[in-house]
């Protein structure tokens, strides 16, 4: 019968039906029991499993980088009082902003923000997150690092930083600002331009010109490779050499990054010599505590890239300093 029906005029449902017989029958003209029940069982089931593949498949990341703020970063500031008590004040606390101030103790009230000054002076990556740790004052009037010994060195961390994707710290970029009452700045004789100063980790970083010998340090800040203790903070000349009159030596700072791969963080840990919170045209070049003015408000930061980005579009830190006469006292403790 089936022959019969092929051999008559072709029609359109004729030729199609002849299409799906010679399709499904095999070379002896006779349907099999399995072939007429399911002609092709697998090809199916295998389509839906390889779509459900690629869409499993997140497509890559092109856009910046965000910070998990589900997980809190830990802060520290210390420092070695006069006798010898080293005091150490740490918090793990939540991301914020300035204003989201935590009693630390003594006279400190701390933050932990994304965000900077490099940010608000549009000079960031475009793909770049800028970290930062803050720190005010309690009472203005009295001093930020209570009894702190002549000569010793504030140490500042921040640890924990977590992104929602595999990052690393632009190292060039480390920041030490510091910001002083108006009041204090205008008794010196300086305007009110001189309350913002910036202590930087390359003298080429000048934020877009922002940063001069007038209102910072440039290149102070020595990055740190390691756990090398041999590369302890030389003495920094501010601008071109000056003589002994000029007052007494500012130290290096040194910042090291910390990262822990298991558990996906990135850390900071900054040793800032005290003179350093010092204004840098401050008339008179005190060192000892107590016999200049300090900031009202200081921060650190770093900005972090994806690991997507090239190595190549990283700005460089600066290289070890050349002259570097004298090693810092390491009876000045921390």
């Amino acid at each position: 019968m089936v022959l019969e029906y092929i051999r008559r005029p072709p029609t359109w449902g004729v030729l199609a039906l002849t299409v799906a017989l010679a399709t499904a029958l095999p070379h002896d003209g006779v349907l099999a029991p399995a072939q007429a029940q399911s002609p092709t069982k697998a090809q199916p089931q295998a389509q839906p499993q390889a779509r459900s593949e690629q869409q499993a498949a997140p497509p890559p990341r092109t856009g910046p980088l965000f910070i998990d703020d589900a997980h809190e970063p830990t802060i520290m500031v210390a420092w070695m009082q006069r006798d010898g008590t080293r005091i150490e004040l740490t918090r793990t606390l939540p991301w914020g902003t300035k204003n989201d101030r935590i009693d630390m103790g003594l006279n400190v009230l701390a933050f932990a923000a994304v965000g900077g000054t490099r940010i608000e002076l549009q000079q960031g990556h475009p793909l770049g997150s800028v970290v930062r740790v803050g720190f005010y004052k309690v009472d203005d009037q009295e001093p930020f690092f209570t009894d702190i010994k002549p000569g010793s060195q504030v140490e500042v961390r921040l640890q924990g930083v977590k992104f929602i994707e595999d990052a690393r710290p632009t190292k060039a970029t480390a920041l030490h600002h510091l910001q002083y009452a108006l009041e204090d700045v205008l008794n010196c004789g300086l305007d009110g331009s001189a309350i913002d100063q910036y202590n930087t980790a390359s003298a080429q970083d000048t934020l877009g010109g922002n940063v001069t010998q007038d209102n910072g340090r440039p290149g102070v800040l020595r990055i740190i490779e390691g756990n090398d203790a041999t590369e302890a903070p030389a003495f920094y000349r501010h601008g071109e050499q000056a003589p002994e009159s000029m007052g007494p030596d500012e130290r290096f700072a040194t910042v090291r990054y910390v990262i822990d791969e298991d558990a996906g963080t990135i850390g900071m840990q900054a040793i800032l010599p005290y003179e350093l919170f010092r204004h840098v045209r401050d008339p008179w070049l005190r060192a000892e505590p107590g016999t200049f003015f300090e900031p009202t408000h200081f921060h650190l930061e770093f900005e972090n890239l994806p690991s997507r980005v090239p190595d190549e579009e990283e700005p460089q830190a600066e290289q070890e300093p050349q002259d570097t006469p004298r090693a810092a006292d390491p009876a000045a403790g921390t």
